[in-house]
């Protein structure tokens, strides 16, 4: 504690008192926040644990309801899905047909690609896109 006092007037210390306060003014600032960060760390993980199993719950039971439903009438379902994929295909390649000015696309399956991005980055590159043409 004496080093510390003694820089709080760094006029009369010398080079060496100098670099060994300021590396134990930087151990303990980092020591502080490497304890905020674990702190932190820790409270997230016990939030995530109690609200994880709160939403665990009512997804299971979503489950459970709608599995019988399921198996009531999985032909006519799957009978339209097909239907509605091959129609799919067909619009897809006939707007790629045109774009492209070319008879020879052949698409076979199309497959949906989740998209997971904030309605903020769907704009923005929507206008990016716009912006361009």
């Amino acid at each position: 504690m004496d080093l510390i006092n003694k820089l709080a007037n760094p006029v009369n210390l010398s080079v060496s008192d100098k670099i060994s306060g300021g590396l134990m003014v930087a151990v303990v600032g980092m020591t502080i926040t490497f304890l905020a960060l674990i702190f932190l760390w820790l409270v997230i993980e016990i939030m995530s644990k109690i609200l994880g199993q709160k939403q665990a719950e009512p997804k299971a039971q979503a489950a459970a309801a709608v599995a019988p439903a399921a198996k009531a009438e999985p032909s006519t379902a799957a009978v339209k899905e097909d239907a509605e994929d091959e129609e799919l295909i067909a619009v897809i390649t006939a707007a790629l047909s045109a774009t492209l000015q070319t008879n020879r696309i052949v698409v076979s399956k199309i497959v949906r690609v989740a998209d997971d991005r904030p309605i903020w980055a769907k704009t923005g590159m929507s206008e990016q896109m716009n912006s361009r043409l």
